[in-house]
């Protein structure tokens, strides 16, 4: 199935999570002057709308980015978000949310290489559109832009083959859709074999919090783990969550009735060969957000580490 549109849920709390935590990966590998190559294997369109009708049905923005802008202008937040502030608050003023190919983009230099992959065929137009786009600002090592290469190709199977990359330092954003309880245990295979052929770059797999969902998200992810420690055990590896709702405020209504708690309670983010201090940068990040606009008490985080 790939009935899956991001442009329904850009700027929404899972969004928050993911893209802190790309933001802090991608200045950690800026911090050397050395290329690296970036890939993401399910890119979307790159850049959405927040005056798009589809964002506004779900008002999902409306409950995560927009809010934490407005409370970030008082700049009480940590440095560790300081980059995500600046870039949203600019695009904010586009009415624009910038994806995950944006951000790549705004922090990934010319030595570079930046490969991006979707195989919908209703969004690779405006992903081949976006890319090709300069970005409305560049926080690369030497203030340059790279040079994306879209794929229009299912990534899990083609970063395998494009795998390990000819530059060898670098990262991957797999960021899949879950349409269905058996992509679960493909996209862990998938993760376990992009670190088996390049095992120096750091994974960030991004997962969602469903209570339909729970034996297959922690299967998938005891598995990455087990199989990654088995390879080689000083591999450190993270595991964030960000829930917003609590596991059982889901209930099911009619598809007219949207009120009441959505089934997505909530995401993860484990990331392999962690950088330095991501635990830590991630810990400050979801206690300013969770104290700032989401504040209830079935709002929660952690951070493991294994």
């Amino acid at each position: 199935m790939l009935s899956y549109r991001h442009a329904f849920h850009a700027g929404n709390h899972a969004d928050i999570l993911k893209h802190t935590v790309l933001i802090n990966i991608l200045e950690s590998l800026n911090l050397k002057d050395k290329p690296y190559t970036v890939f993401d294997t399910h890119a979307g369109s790159g850049i959405y709308s927040l005056q798009d009708e589809r964002s506004k049905k779900t008002g999902e923005a409306e409950l995560g980015i927009i809010p934490l802008l407005r409370e970030m202008n008082n700049i009480d937040f940590p440095e560790s978000l300081s980059n995500y502030f600046k870039i949203c608050e600019l695009y904010k003023k586009h009415d624009l949310y910038p994806g995950s190919v944006e951000f790549e983009k705004i922090f990934t230099g010319k030595s570079c290489a930046h490969i991006v992959m979707e195989l919908n065929n209703s969004e690779i137009d405006l992903l081949n559109e976006n890319a090709s786009r300069e970005t409305l600002v560049s926080l690369s090592r030497d203030h340059t832009q790279v040079k994306t290469q879209v794929h229009h190709a299912d990534g899990l199977k083609d970063i395998l083959a494009l795998s390990p990359p000819a530059i060898k330092r670098g990262f991957c954003l797999v960021d899949p859709s879950y349409e269905e309880a058996d992509e679960y245990d493909k996209i862990g295979n998938a993760v376990i074999n992009i670190n088996k052929k390049w095992n120096v770059a750091v994974i960030a797999l991004w997962y969602p919090l469903l209570a339909h969902r729970i034996i297959e998200i922690e299967a998938m992810k005891k598995n990455i783990i087990a199989c990654v420690k088995s390879r080689n055990d000083k591999t450190e590896i993270m595991d964030a969550k960000f829930l917003v709702n609590k596991e059982d405020s889901h209930t099911e209504t009619s598809l007219k009735d949207n009120s009441g708690p959505p089934r997505l309670y909530g995401s993860g983010m484990l990331v392999i060969n962690m950088p330095w201090k991501l635990d830590e940068k991630t810990k400050d990040n979801l206690s300013y957000i969770a104290k700032k606009i989401y504040k209830n008490e079935s709002t929660s985080w952690s951070v493991e580490l294994y």
